[in-house]
């Protein structure tokens, strides 16, 4: 039977935290951590799902989910969500008392209701889903999950061809995230997806079309989670508040973080910049952002911990997300020794932290066909550093 690997990358906001609030451009780029599904078809009509970092484990009857004729734009989603299939989903799981469970549980029946054939329905399958991606953390796992998702879906249902042979292939495959996304959040900006999907780095604005940026280059990263827990509300909420007392004070401040976002793009729009330069100003740039964002009252002692430690080290760094805790990045520059980045990280870790070496700006939504079924015990154990180096990934381009 069909067996598929699918894989997808997590999100990080590299500027333009809380700017983006108020309608200014940010940059976001996809990071090396990715999220991989294992999908394949069945014979006696029965769906599995398998999620170890939600701890789910569930099985249904494919005849079971109402299936939805077709509609205009098949095989792209409809414009509206079906909020009568969501209530029936959400009956249906019974999974009220564990909200993560519930979510993919329903976004997952959510896009086999829609992407099923006459065959694959009476077919059923199999899907698991593991990641390397920290949940909670604003690094964009449930859309990686929801990537994954519609990946594997379309693939298995004769939807999708190839990931690298266009923007309608592109499209398909995004469009259906979103449809995931707003499963599992609700009015989702469609920022996490579309980064998960084309892989790279956008730019953003609310409101308008996200752009990839051009020129982008792979940068490295040492992203370290502070494991301090953080609410984006709240923090939204705390700016909004010295917003409104101090206008004349945040307001410019709300601008020059958006002017370190377009200066970004120039940045790696100036063709004859030579590498080692590019890299000594883009740190430049993560350096006055977090001290803006920091003047917003959005950093935390451990955040500024991360800060005090590579600074001693030669190295720049700054908060993601929405600050408050959660994750910090420290730029890697190509000159940086191997040994300086082990002592930074043995440094961190002492202090608690947990640290990731990775890219940002590599490939999107990937899948791989299997010569041979893999059994979801298989797939549970194995070593997910090994899926990335394994040969004919198909990748969006």
């Amino acid at each position: 039977m069909p067996s598929y690997y699918t894989s997808a990358p997590g999100k990080v906001i590299l500027f333009g935290e809380h700017a983006v609030v108020y309608g200014k451009v940010a940059t976001a780029g996809s990071l090396g951590l990715r999220s991989y599904t294992l999908v394949q078809t069945r014979t006696d009509g029965t769906i599995e799902a398998n999620l170890p970092d939600v701890q789910l484990v569930r099985t249904w009857k494919s005849s079971d989910i109402p299936r939805q004729a077709r509609w205009e734009g098949y095989p792209f989603p409809p414009a509206a969500m079906n909020t009568d299939l969501l209530d029936h989903l959400a009956q249906f799981v019974d999974l009220a008392a564990h909200r993560n469970q519930s979510q993919a549980a329903i976004a997952l029946l959510y896009l086999h209701a829609y992407l099923a054939t006459d065959d694959t329905a009476t077919q059923g399958f199999d899907l698991s889903v593991r990641s390397n991606l920290p949940v909670g953390a604003g690094l964009g796992s449930s859309a990686s999950y929801s990537v994954c998702l519609a990946t594997a879906l379309l693939k298995m249902n004769g939807h999708l061809s190839s990931l690298s042979t266009g923007a309608e292939q592109r499209e398909l495959v995004n469009q259906w995230a979103f449809q995931a996304e707003k499963v599992i959040h609700g009015n989702p900006s469609g920022i996490d997806n579309t980064v998960s999907t084309l892989g790279g780095a956008v730019m953003f604005k609310k409101g308008e079309k996200i752009e990839p940026l051009p020129g982008f280059q792979s940068l490295r990263f040492l992203l370290t989670n502070t494991r301090v827990p953080r609410s984006t509300q709240v923090q939204v909420a705390n700016v909004r508040k010295l917003q409104e007392k101090f206008p004349s004070v945040v307001n410019p401040m709300l601008d020059a973080i958006q002017e370190i976002s377009i200066s970004c793009k120039e940045l790696f729009g100036q063709d004859d910049l030579e590498r080692a330069q590019l890299l000594s100003r883009f740190g430049e740039l993560v350096d006055v952002n977090h001290g803006l964002l920091a003047a917003l009252g959005v950093s935390h002692p451990a955040l500024e911990k991360v800060r005090e430690i590579s600074s001693k080290m030669g190295l720049k760094s700054k908060l993601t997300g929405a600050g408050g805790g959660g994750c910090a990045l420290t730029l890697i520059r190509d000159d940086v020794t191997p040994e300086t980045v082990a002592a930074v990280k043995q440094l961190l870790e002492a202090e608690g932290f947990q640290c990731l070496e990775t890219q940002v700006g590599g490939p999107g939504a990937g899948v791989q066909t299997l010569e041979a079924p893999k059994t979801i015990a298989e797939f549970l154990t194995l070593d997910l550093t090994s899926l990335e180096v394994t040969p004919n990934w198909d990748y969006m381009v």
